[in-house]
């Protein structure tokens, strides 16, 4: 009962125009979004800027997500589920015993390491095809609420989380915000795609280089 409650709650995003957009070498879009009640009713609206890009090997793309309250205030709970999340392929999963595991940037493994803590970055790798490949996102220092916290599972949810810190620890106080009328806050995360496990994409030296963007 309680997900078919949370299904009739359940707001959405909502495309309104392009910006811009650019291909080339750094591939750019820029759109413009409406955040939605469940009646359809706008609570806020969000920019985003999503960079498509390589180094070396490795794909980059960079998500850039700033959140402005123009019909009121807006509270923001705190809630283990969001803010930016993927699921990896079904044989890169912990959870599936072949050999997939993720790490955190201070070198805490898999579930019980990585879950709930608040990291820099985190990348979850295994096996794709006969091959290890792996996923990293990273969280940029100027990001609201950085170092996120992180909601990754075994079983292949893949998520950075800012916002759930009692959701987490029972101890520590909420990080629920409320967003006032006209204020903006900001998101930054890259994605990186790669081959091997984080040394081999050199993940920790990936982060160093995305600190250093303007």
């Amino acid at each position: 009962a309680n997900l078919w409650e949370e299904r009739d709650n359940t707001g959405s995003t909502k495309h309104r125009e392009f910006v811009s957009y650019s291909g080339g070498p750094q591939a750019k879009i820029i759109t413009r979004n409406d955040w939605l009640d469940k009646d359809g009713k706008k609570l806020l609206e969000d920019e985003r800027t999503i960079t498509c890009s390589t180094d070396g090997e490795n794909r980059l793309i960079d998500f850039d997500v700033t959140l402005k309250a123009t019909e009121g205030d807006v509270l923001f709970g705190d809630e283990k589920d969001g803010v930016f999340g993927l699921r990896v392929p079904d044989t890169m999963r912990v959870a599936a015993k072949q050999g997939g595991s993720f790490v955190n940037s201070d070198g805490k493994i898999d579930e019980d390491g990585v879950w709930g803590k608040p990291a820099s970055w985190v990348d979850y790798h295994g096996p794709v095809d006969g091959e290890t490949v792996g996923i990293a996102i990273l969280n940029h220092p100027n990001s609201y609420l950085y170092p996120t916290y992180w909601h990754t599972r075994n079983y292949g949810l893949f998520a950075a989380n800012p916002f759930a810190r009692h959701a987490f620890d029972p101890a520590a106080p909420a990080a629920k915000y409320t967003l006032k009328t006209g204020d903006t806050i900001n998101f930054r995360f890259r994605v990186i795609l790669h081959k091997g496990d984080e040394k081999q994409a050199g993940i920790a030296e990936a982060w160093q280089k995305y600190t250093q963007l303007p």
